[in-house]
């Protein structure tokens, strides 16, 4: 049942009109400003994306396509053999274009694994395509109407959707429905069955994906070891960390989660010694392995109710450097394996606040200076290792989780932004004491980025899922993505 103030304040945010061409154009009005401060203009090349519509056999029959026009999207549908009249509309969460289970009916029913409709906004409400995503699904589109020959078309603009960040739609699906929506009843406007469906993908970029087993995996940490040829990835949720081989893609058990009491593994990194380094999260423990998965220490930060550790940088020198996300300390592990609080960050510009603060941290290879980001202010910072001052670098960077120097060009920093659903290019000073941004790159449709490592020329992203850590289906298999780095 909807409310009255929040019918009234979906209103207040609604505002249609007629190109001369007859195209619908959809716009927020200030109500929804904040909405789309979060979207992305694109840097350069307007991203496109098609999707090829199914029947319920997987024939093909139709095409969609979509453009970014600034912060909006231009959307053009033809779908072929269809009954006459009008068929709702709407993107839906997942990619899988295949049966799976209606929650409502509780039984499989076609295009189910699609899931439900896209909702960035947390709405929980069908509503009309002009709605702000805060008071309805932004997967709610305008209606598909179909002629008497079965061929139904549609063109419109709308700043619900976007192919990047926090709205982005691509690796999502586009479903028609059977009848009309009436934009109104939840959860899909009583449109009926699903009776065409489309995977969104953008065709001018390459990536590769190494799917990881399990249910609850949701893969927050990645390294590469150059020595043994191998790529560890640690589970946010059970602990257990994987090996894969990145050149067949398979995926063995390098350690078990719940081993020593780590349930959870979010950063990891790899050391000379091939030693891998893991950050324990609430757990409050920095966790050494040997390159066979045995233990060689696991070290414990002082005790406190809310620590949270949760990256780490192993420098020139042999030290290893650690954020707690939750208390403003960097923490360093000393080469004979000995933690203790280095940087007291009360007494420094970075300020903690509610949320996660210092997460992805790394050491510049001239063994000067720490780069460091806090995610919930969007702030790139610098700390010289030597007097321990601290810059920063650039703000702006919303959302940024792991970050990762190319290795070829130190002037190059990558940041995961993982509710934004994008990695960043970001050129840096000489000194690294400042920062531009100069690309986004969403890729095939990134599922909350995480950390990244770089393999040769390529670097391999963790799609996380932690929003639906909490919450929700996850997209399985989970997977780590690869692509050239750019």
């Amino acid at each position: 049942m909807r409310a009255t103030g929040m019918r009234a304040a979906s209103a207040l945010t609604k505002r249609i009109k007629w190109t001369a061409l007859g195209v619908l154009t959809l716009g927020l009005a200030a109500a929804g400003a904040a909405e789309m401060a979060q979207k992305m203009a694109p840097a350069t090349t307007p991203l496109t994306a098609t999707a090829t519509i199914l029947d319920e056999q997987g024939q093909n029959q139709g095409t969609a396509t979509f453009r970014q026009a600034g912060t909006a999207v231009a959307v053009t549908v033809e779908a072929r053999g269809l009954t006459p009249g009008q068929h709702g509309m709407h993107v839906h969460d997942t990619r899988l274009c295949q049966p799976g289970i209606d929650p409502a009916v509780n039984k499989p029913v076609p295009f189910g694994a699609a899931g439900p409709h896209f909702d960035p906004g947390m709405s929980h409400n069908h509503d009309s395509p002009t709605a702000g995503n805060k008071y309805g699904h932004a997967g709610d589109l305008p209606m598909l109407t179909v002629g008497a020959d079965g061929v139904g078309r549609a063109s419109f603009m709308s700043d619900k959707i976007s192919l990047t960040g926090m709205d982005g739609i691509l690796n999502r699906s586009l479903i028609i429905h059977e009848k009309p929506d009436d934009y109104k009843s939840d959860p899909s406007g009583m449109s009926g069955a699903r009776v065409r469906c489309g995977t969104i993908v953008r065709g001018d970029v390459t990536t590769r994906d190494y799917p990881l087993p399990g249910v609850r995996t949701f893969p927050e940490g990645v390294a590469y070891d150059t020595k043994k040829d191998v790529l560890y990835t640690g589970s946010a949720a059970t602990g257990s960390i994987y090996t894969v081989n990145p050149t067949s893609g398979a995926v063995n058990l390098f350690s078990e989660g719940g081993s020593l009491g780590r349930s959870s593994a979010l950063g990891l990194k790899v050391d000379s010694q091939s030693r891998v380094w893991v950050a324990g999260g609430a757990a409050g423990t920095v966790s050494v392995l040997r390159p066979d998965g045995f233990p060689v220490a696991i070290l414990e930060t002082p005790k406190s109710p809310n620590p949270y550790i949760n990256d780490l940088a192993p420098a020139a020198d042999g030290s290893v450097y650690v954020t707690d996300s939750t208390r403003p300390i960097i923490f360093r592990v000393s080469p004979d394996l000995k933690l203790s609080a280095w940087l007291d960050l009360g007494n420094t510009p970075i300020k903690y606040g509610p949320g996660i603060n210092l997460n992805g941290i790394l050491a510049t290879p001239d063994g000067r200076y720490l780069l460091t980001m806090q995610l919930n202010t969007g702030d790139l910072w610098r700390i010289d290792l030597k007097t321990k001052a601290v810059k920063k670098v650039m703000g702006g960077l919303t959302r940024g989780d792991g970050i990762l120097l190319n290795p070829t060009d130190p002037r190059t920093l990558y940041v995961a932004r993982n509710a934004v659903g994008v990695v960043s290019k970001v050129a840096l000073s000489a000194d690294s004491g400042t920062g531009t941004l100069v690309a986004e790159e969403p890729l095939k449709g990134l599922r909350y980025p995480a950390t990244l490592t770089a393999v040769g020329g390529d670097v391999v992203v963790t799609q996380s899922q932690l929003d639906k850590l909490q919450g929700g289906t996850p997209e399985t298999p989970f997977r780590l993505t690869r692509f050239k780095a750019f």
